[in-house]
């Protein structure tokens, strides 16, 4: 085997070794192994690490200390209350079209709604899908301004209340 080659396997198996450490590690820290808790929820005992300034402390990371390590000879603290938890906010409601054979899949909030304008030479039929094979809901004159409330999923067709109906329109075709 070269020089080269039984280098490059030196290198492959390190990283080996260190992918595997690291995953070890990670799950671990993950399960709670390295909080200074046992399985069953007691802290665990100290070490005999005699170097240490904080001898007779459990975990250096804590906020409490044993009596020994403080010279407070007074009880412990009592488990502390975990905090409320935040309310969730409310999801926004989302706006339903009656008449409409399928709801549309993005919804435009109020002062974000483009406006449109239907082709001057013709007026347009307003559909219950976005699709001409959904019903006819209306039909809306040549040159009529409308706003779109929402629309479907790649945006060809949107969604507009003409004449207090709700339906479909091209947006191909409008401008």
């Amino acid at each position: 085997m070269s020089e080269l080659r039984k280098k490059a396997m030196t290198r492959l198996a390190i990283c080996a070794v260190a992918l595997v450490a690291s995953i070890i590690f990670s799950v671990l820290l993950l399960t709670g192994t390295f909080d200074g808790k046992t399985d069953s929820g007691d802290a665990a005992p100290a070490t005999s690490d005699t170097t240490s300034a904080a001898a007779g402390v459990n975990d250096p990371t804590a906020d409490s200390f044993t009596a020994e390590a403080t010279g407070d000879t007074a009880e412990p603290p009592a488990e502390e209350q975990p905090a409320e938890p935040e309310p969730t906010p409310e999801p926004t409601p989302v706006p339903t079209f009656d008449g409409l054979s399928v709801q549309p899949t993005t919804y435009y909030n109020e002062g974000e709604q483009p406006s449109y304008t239907t082709p001057g030479d013709s007026g347009m039929n307003l559909r219950a899908g976005p699709g001409t094979d959904y019903d006819k809901v209306t039909s809306v004159p040549a040159g009529t301004g409308v706003t779109a409330l929402g629309t479907n999923e790649d945006g060809s067709w949107v969604v507009v209340n003409y004449d207090g109906k709700y339906g479909w329109l091209k947006t191909e075709f409008l401008s």
